[in-house]
């Protein structure tokens, strides 16, 4: 089913469809808010806090892209959380192999440099990045997102590579 379809079913009370929806974004939402904050049990939260927000203001949706939506909720969700300062690192969060930034079956020394690497970018470059790169966000799209204009997004997504360009070669990534 299209996810407008699902969201006007929800919108007129079937609220069962959330469940898909949520299957159908839930990994999405959680790597974001992990290459975000670089913590797994923050991006769970984050990821959870995001699917209640869409919850609790699904009438008010109007837009034509739902992940792009939801990757909004969450990138703000992340935005607001690194204003307030980071959490209390979790001791198991220390085992690399727990990476959160780490998809199932890719945890090699070189995703952990790549995750390294994006967590040091400032805020708005690694989100540029992020959206870009990563989900396949045009740069257009990405200004609606997050609130810069296309310029900006484009300075910030070539920027931003040239800094992961920069770290990756110091740490030796391509050997």
């Amino acid at each position: 089913m299209e996810d407008l379809e699902l969201v006007r079913r929800i919108q007129n009370g079937q609220k069962e469809y959330l469940n898909e929806i949520a299957e159908k974004y839930y990994n999405d939402i959680f790597y974001f808010c992990c290459y975000q904050t670089g913590s797994r049990e923050n991006a769970y939260d984050l990821t959870q806090d995001t699917f209640l927000r869409f919850i609790r203001y699904v009438e008010h949706y109007q837009y034509q892209n739902l992940k792009g939506y939801l990757l909004t909720i969450a990138m703000n969700l992340c935005r607001s959380q690194l204003r307030a300062g980071p959490k209390a690192a979790d001791p198991a969060e220390t085992d690399p192999s727990l990476s959160c930034t780490q998809r199932p079956g890719s945890h090699t020394e070189n995703s952990l440099l790549l995750a390294d690497a994006l967590r040091s970018l400032p805020d708005a470059q690694r989100e540029a990045v992020l959206l870009h790169h990563f989900y396949g966000y045009k740069n257009r799209e990405i200004a609606q997102m997050t609130g810069a204009s296309y310029a900006a997004v484009k300075s910030r997504i070539k920027q931003g590579l040239s800094k992961l360009q920069r770290l990756l070669d110091k740490e030796d990534f391509y050997e």
